[in-house]
């Protein structure tokens, strides 16, 4: 502060006022700081976790041909979302949980390589726009079930939807998935896909004492997802349960 301002000030030359005014400076930084800081947690607590996920898959997947690696690996970087969220068994779209569907979509932005000033975050919450997530609801499951805006509860977090500011808030802090996706059979009937996938909880993952490489849990459940091409995309049109395929053994 300038030295002459604080002179011709009587206010200012008062020593405990002018600290309790600098304290006040360094708390709004901290506040400040503090709101970029949970940004940081809540997105990378979940890039990082599933980066690892998905480098332990594909070493994993190595074995395959590369094609059909891939092809492996690009549904399994699809199905994050959904093994997120452990979603309920539907033999139709148009019979889903509207909130598991829109808890999905959340999950694929929170999930995905933010930057930490693409959202506000002023009110202590990330606002996502409603817009953004019928974009990311479209993009897994058409639009052959319409978007019904709704607050959704998961595992431990709450996304609220605000009707009069037309978006989700998302908490700031650690959220993580209840599963990860390991897709062990795609099958393929004219526009149709049968995929195989297991969900393995996620304190399965554990390293290898020796070589510190993830090593691959059995998973918990599996699950058959039927996926429907229509005008150049797929959709997910069912989520059934289903035996464990006797490839998907650990060995």
């Amino acid at each position: 502060m300038d030295e002459n301002i604080r002179e011709t000030n009587p206010l200012l030359n008062n020593e405990a006022l002018r600290q309790n005014m600098l304290e006040r400076q360094r708390e709004d930084r901290r506040r400040g700081m503090s709101f970029a800081f949970g940004i940081i947690v809540v997105i990378f607590s979940v890039i990082g976790f599933v980066g690892c996920i998905f480098l332990a898959i594909s070493h994993f997947g190595e074995i395959k041909a590369s094609k059909e690696a891939s092809r492996y690996a690009s549904y399994n970087e699809f199905f994050v979302p959904l093994a997120a969220v452990d979603p309920s068994t539907f033999d139709d779209i148009t019979a889903a949980p509207m909130e598991e569907l829109i808890e999905i979509s959340v999950w694929s932005i929170i999930g995905s390589d933010l930057d930490p000033e693409q959202y506000d975050y002023s009110s202590g919450e990330l606002k996502i726009p409603a817009s953004e997530i019928e974009a990311q609801y479209a993009k897994f499951f058409g639009s052959e079930l319409p978007v019904v805006h709704c607050t959704v509860t998961g595992y431990g977090y709450e996304f609220s939807y605000s009707e009069d500011d037309n978006a989700y808030y998302i908490p700031l802090t650690t959220i993580e998935p209840l599963y990860t996706p390991d897709v062990t059979a795609i099958e393929t009937r004219g526009d149709t896909e049968i995929v195989t996938l297991g969900l393995i909880n996620v304190n399965s993952w554990a390293q290898d004492a020796k070589t510190g490489d993830l090593m691959k849990p059995e998973a918990d459940k599996y699950l058959k997802i039927t996926l429907r091409k229509y005008g150049g995309s797929t959709y997910i049109g069912a989520i059934q349960s289903t035996a464990r395929p006797e490839s998907a053994v650990v060995k």
